[in-house]
């Protein structure tokens, strides 16, 4: 897509992000994640506008015939995490107060049942497995760091719960827009549209009205996560692996919400979980620049 398409983007996310919150009702009437759902809505109209393609899964050929009932499974599987121990009464939250979150958890269900039945994500798993485990460390660093008092069960509930609804309905928002949209198609992104999609991802979370922590620290972090995911994306030539991390990075962290924590330790953990980010970006992004014009990386 050429960059006065993602230039006209990044400044149509700017100032949904900026000013739907603060029109009269808005957030009230649509819910919390109203904000994302529009980020969705408007990278599909650019897209379509440019003539470019959803980007849901690789241009390269299909793995034979497509297999339905992988796709039901998925929604098997989200339907399990929601009925599980605990996690009832957060589904009915959703329900009755963020139609925005529902509407994109329905499209985010239908999208990763298309992308399971089409088949191919059986060579993908050792990318899952990256994102997984770059989501999962500083994450597991800060809470170690925090010493939260949580009971084990409850939390790994509302974890799988968080971590379920978020890979569907970031897959429809937020990494369609940031990383489809603004970082373009994998076999032609570079270091720089990466970088870009990270900084509007950055400013996209802090000029949103009552966005908790520094502005300035809340940048950073959430600019090196939207590059760590940029390159995720990139390498893996695959949406669906940058959402599985945009979601196992969200998890722990909602499921900590309201956790009473280790006095004084707010500081450390902040700096620990942001020197590992760092750290995985430099990394990863030193994979994209070695990879060249290939179409995708390798791990084996």
């Amino acid at each position: 897509m050429r960059w006065r398409w993602r230039l006209a983007l990044a400044t149509a996310l700017l100032t949904l992000a900026w000013g739907a919150p603060r029109l009269g009702g808005v957030l009230a009437a649509a819910g919390a994640t109203a904000v994302s759902l529009s980020a969705g809505i408007a990278a599909l109209a650019v897209l379509l506008l440019a003539r470019q393609q959803l980007g849901l899964w690789s241009d390269g050929p299909r793995a034979g015939a497509p297999e339905p009932l992988r796709g039901l499974a998925v929604g098997c599987v989200l339907a399990t995490t929601l009925l599980a121990d605990g996690n009832v009464a957060r589904a009915r939250g959703l329900w009755a107060g963020d139609w925005s979150a529902v509407a994109a958890l329905l499209a985010g269900t239908a999208a990763w049942g298309a992308v399971i039945a089409r088949g191919g994500q059986a060579t993908l798993w050792r990318w899952y497995a990256l994102a997984a485990a770059v989501a999962l460390v500083p994450v597991t660093a800060t809470i170690v760091v925090l010493r939260p008092a949580i009971a084990v069960g409850p939390f790994l509930g509302a974890m799988l719960f968080f971590a379920a609804v978020d890979a569907a309905v970031l897959l429809v928002t937020e990494e369609l827009a940031f990383r489809r949209a603004l970082v373009g198609r994998p076999s032609a992104a570079g270091l720089g549209s990466i970088a870009f999609a990270a900084v509007v991802f950055g400013l996209w979370h802090v000029v949103q009205p009552g966005y908790g922590g520094s502005p300035l620290w809340s940048f950073v972090g959430i600019s090196l996560g939207g590059f760590i995911t940029g390159c995720l994306y990139v390498l893996s030539d695959s949406l669906t692996v940058a959402a599985a991390y945009h979601a196992l990075h969200n998890a722990p962290l909602k499921a900590l919400d309201g956790a009473v924590v280790a006095a004084g330790q707010g500081r450390i953990a902040s700096t620990l979980g942001l020197t590992l980010s760092a750290t995985l970006a430099l990394g990863l992004g030193w994979l994209v620049g070695r990879r060249g014009g290939a179409a995708r990386a390798s791990l084996s």
